[in-house]
């Protein structure tokens, strides 16, 4: 993309920006979401707009600034030059699209004044309310002091995420399932699917050797936290019975105490790894057993492009069209998903059977191709002219 000195558009008369707004600049190479942004954003300049990303925390790291460069987009992270690009340069913003709830509150009244004819897109990235009320049910079912204080917070985000889904003109999730959630709870508005992307690795000949599992998450993420506990504690014992060569490795950035704590008997805690290749060469399963969550979880997304097979939580594979014993395997106990571990540890029938058919099921639900064409559909859409379209 042509633009000044500093990368951002240089002026011209057409509404010919598509703004991004988020707190932070992606960083893919440590969670999901930013994965997800950073290949959205690949997609959406290749069909020609001129992207523009403001992060609102007003920082512009040099190593994901230049990624976003590759991709074809520019950055501009001071605030009061975002303000003045608002203010000056507002008409030339055809498209916003404000990623999570308080970035989106906090820019929409900006966008609405000084660019009256964009399109305003919100993407939840994941129904917050959702995860938070799970959450919070976990708390109470455990009888934990915080159940009262998580159960305000997932209403208060209840509100304040349906308040931007009425006043949006469109409104991006991740998943058939949240797009029926929110257009049952907001009536008349237009939700589509725009997912993560996921394009697999070249696929080994056959299974790995060895007994290692892996668990991957970015750990400032509460449901990583609470999995890496109960997968280390509870159900990595019950797998060491069957297979007591079975190891663990957590991998993943900003891990607290609690988690690195973990480490010993069997279990590694890697950190932040800047390169999973090898990590998910070395693996014989990938387990997700989240008890809380929501969206899609680009964990599972990410071992099956590496040809890596799923055990997890029905938490885990909702959205992705996943089913038990046929693309993945499925338990909601220690004891099922520990059963479910030794099963892949032990059957290589098994391990490439699902290994294929997950291969094919995210290659056909998660495609570049099908990104982008729901991105075409947006860019195709005024303010004024939203038309609701049922997403792919």
């Amino acid at each position: 993309m042509r633009g000044t000195d500093q990368g951002v558009p240089s002026a011209t008369g057409a509404a010919d920006v598509f703004l991004i707004v988020d707190q932070q600049l992606p960083s893919p190479d440590r969670d999901s979401g930013s994965l997800r942004l950073s290949r959205l954003i690949g997609e959406l300049a290749r069909l020609g707009p001129r992207v523009l990303f403001f992060p609102l925390n007003g920082r512009a790291e040099p190593r994901y600034k230049a990624v976003l460069g590759d991709l074809g987009a520019a950055v501009l992270a001071d605030r009061r030059g975002q303000e003045r690009f608002l203010r000056e340069q507002g008409h030339r913003i055809g498209h916003a699209l404000l990623c999570r709830p308080h970035p989106a509150l906090e820019l929409l009244g900006g966008i609405r004044d000084h660019a009256p004819d964009c399109l305003v897109v919100y993407d939840t990235v994941d129904v917050h309310f959702r995860r938070l009320g799970r959450q919070a049910g976990l708390a109470e079912e455990r009888g934990r002091a915080d159940r009262f204080k998580l159960r305000a917070q997932a209403e208060t985000m209840r509100a304040l995420e349906l308040f931007l889904v009425g006043e949006s003109d469109l409104t991006l999730v991740v998943s058939e399932d949240e797009r029926d959630l929110l257009t049952s709870l907001v009536p008349g508005t237009d939700v589509r699917v725009l997912s993560n992307i996921h394009v697999p690795v070249a696929a080994p000949a056959r299974p790995r050797n060895g007994a290692r599992v892996l668990f991957v998450g970015h750990y400032r993420h509460t449901p990583n936290v609470d999995a890496a506990q109960w997968l280390a504690r509870e159900i990595m014992p019950l797998v060491r019975r069957e297979v007591p060569e079975a190891v663990l490795d957590l991998v993943g950035s900003s891990a607290p105490e609690s988690v690195t704590g973990l480490a010993g008997g069997g279990v590694t805690v890697h950190g932040w790894v800047e390169d999973l290749a090898p990590v998910y060469a070395r693996a014989r399963v990938a387990v997700a057993p989240l008890r809380y969550g929501a969206g899609v979880k680009g964990k599972v997304g990410e071992a099956v492009e590496h040809d890596v097979p799923v055990v997890g939580t029905p938490v885990a594979f909702e959205g992705m069209g996943l089913e038990h014993d046929r693309h993945v395997l499925i338990g909601e106990s220690p004891a099922e998903l520990a059963a479910a571990v030794v099963r892949l540890l032990t059957d290589d029938a098994l391990h490439t059977r699902l290994t294929r058919a997950a291969t094919e099921r995210v290659s056909a639900r998660f495609s570049p191709e099908r990104a982008s064409a729901v991105l075409r559909d947006v860019l195709s859409v005024g303010r004024g002219s939203v038309a609701c379209e049922a997403s792919p």
